[in-house]
């Protein structure tokens, strides 16, 4: 019974992982897609991509469901193994003690056909001896007789074997009377006793097992039911609860009416007066000076950061692995020729069907900065404050730094520090968090001065993958620091 319960709870469990790992799956990829194709959904994409959540977790909690139940059919065959091995060296135990009983009786049988056979002789010979006559007569002299002393000895010897025969069989009758008493009285009761006690242990552990499986499931379920409905409102009527239909309406109406102005040639004039700073003599807008860009800006920040940043947090802050995903190359380096050629529509509604691709330009641009947004010269100071081990004296130490900046690095710095802080403002959808946009920029923000990355050629890897994780650490105080750092001021 054990093995049938651990072979059901196995199968049990191989679809429970089944049914939740395709379940985690096809939430995630319908996520993902969904919010690939609308990124600007209103409150009915944010109830679903927050439904899909809750399939998520319930695939989750059925794949940790399937984790236990596993174990609990291990820990089944494991006691039918212990079962089993007690069963077999009990019932070994009692074929011994039964053999002996047999042996005992097989002895005691033999030894009555003895008897029995040796009484046969003795009777036979004391027949012959009592039709013997004690003189032969002339009818019988030339027939082979015996003399009464030969009869005699003959009948004696056979009474002799008799007695012996008798002998061992009264002695092997008394042992197999005592070996079966042994057996009724001892061996069995003890077979049984054992075979009982086994089988306790086996019901105990039995209905052990199968009330912790009993728990599990009602666990499981229960889960399920918060997960369908709770007081947070979290739950999928909760969700759908939160749909407003007329509010979806007008985003969709405002959204359909910015789209179509920016189609329309008459009204380019926005981004032409946008961009007009940006154009530089030679048409070049990446790998130019950061210093050379700002003073064609009032607020010393380059516009096309402006322009891509914007676009990003108007379509982009809920899409899964901003910043991280990349986009398609091609694309990526036709918008690059946009701005370069002062395209008055850099930035197309092609190009916003994958916000990745933005992502990707305003990452290029950072790449190609001659002196990166935080300046070569100022790298050891930022690494050395990064080195810091108390939290608000690392904070004060990189304040400190910042403050040094020039004009255009400072303004650029806050600038896109405060749109990546909308951008971890919404981790919750797109999954970036400040650890993992600081992985992204830690190096593409900051670099070492050219003699320095002379002398990295031969620094051991191990120092150059220190020096990376705090050139992250830089950008990942920074980031969750913002406000401390920035808007005080």
């Amino acid at each position: 019974m054990t093995k049938d319960i651990s072979t059901f709870l196995k199968k049990r469990a191989f679809l429970e992982e089944s049914y939740g790992r395709d379940m985690v799956k096809i939430s995630q990829s319908t996520a993902e897609a969904f919010e690939k194709i609308h990124p600007k959904s209103g409150t009915f994409g944010q109830a679903w991509i927050s439904m899909l959540k809750v399939h998520e977790n319930i695939g989750n909690q059925r794949m940790k469901f399937a984790a236990t139940i596993s174990d609990t059919a291990e820990d089944l065959i494991s006691l039918s193994r212990h079962i089993e091995k007690d069963r077999k060296k009990i019932k070994d135990a009692g074929m011994h003690y039964e053999k002996l009983v047999a042996d005992s009786d097989l002895l005691l049988e033999k030894s009555r056909q003895k008897f029995e056979s040796t009484n046969d002789e003795w009777n036979r010979a004391l027949s012959h001896k009592q039709q013997e006559p004690s003189q032969p007569t002339k009818k019988n002299l030339f027939r082979s007789s015996r003399t009464p002393f030969q009869l005699d000895k003959i009948e004696n010897d056979c009474r002799i074997k008799m007695d012996a025969a008798d002998a061992q069989y009264k002695a092997q009758q008394k042992k197999s009377t005592q070996a079966h008493a042994e057996y009724y009285e001892t061996h069995l009761p003890c077979v049984l006793r054992d075979l009982k006690a086994v089988d306790d242990e086996c019901n105990v552990a039995l209905r052990y097992q199968l009330a912790s499986y009993a728990y599990t499931f009602e666990q499981v379920l229960t889960e399920d039911g918060i997960a369908l409905d709770n007081e947070q409102g979290q739950g999928l009527r909760g969700l759908i609860a939160k749909i407003d239909r007329d509010a979806d309406w007008l985003d969709f109406v405002r959204l359909c009416t910015e789209r179509g102005k920016r189609i329309q040639k008459s009204d380019f004039s926005q981004y032409e007066n946008r961009l007009s700073p940006v154009i530089q003599p030679n048409g070049r807008v990446f790998g130019v000076p950061l210093e050379q860009l700002a003073e064609m800006s009032p607020d010393m920040v380059p516009d096309i950061l402006k322009i891509c940043t914007s676009v990003v947090e108007e379509y982009g802050l809920s899409s899964t692995g901003l910043y991280r995903v990349s986009g398609t190359n091609s694309r990526v380096q036709r918008v690059k020729a946009k701005f370069e050629n002062a395209d008055p529509n850099p930035i197309s509604d092609e190009d916003l069907s994958d916000i990745n691709n933005i992502t990707s330009v305003i990452k290029l641009w950072f790449r190609e900065l001659p002196d990166p947004l935080l300046p070569s010269a100022s790298f050891q100071q930022f690494i050395e404050a990064a080195k810091i081990p108390d939290p608000k004296a690392k904070v004060i130490g990189l304040h400190t730094v910042i403050n040094e900046l020039s004009d255009a690095h400072y303004a650029t710095l806050k600038f896109f520090m405060c749109h990546l802080d909308k951008v971890q403002t919404n981790q919750m959808l797109n999954k970036m968090s400040a650890p993992n946009l600081s992985l992204i920029f830690g190096l593409t923000l900051m670099s070492n001065e050219p003699d320095i990355q002379q002398q990295q050629t031969s620094m051991h890897d191990t120092q150059r993958y220190a020096e990376s994780q705090l050139q992250v650490t830089v950008i990942q105080t920074i980031l969750e620091n913002y406000a401390a750092i920035f808007e005080d001021e």
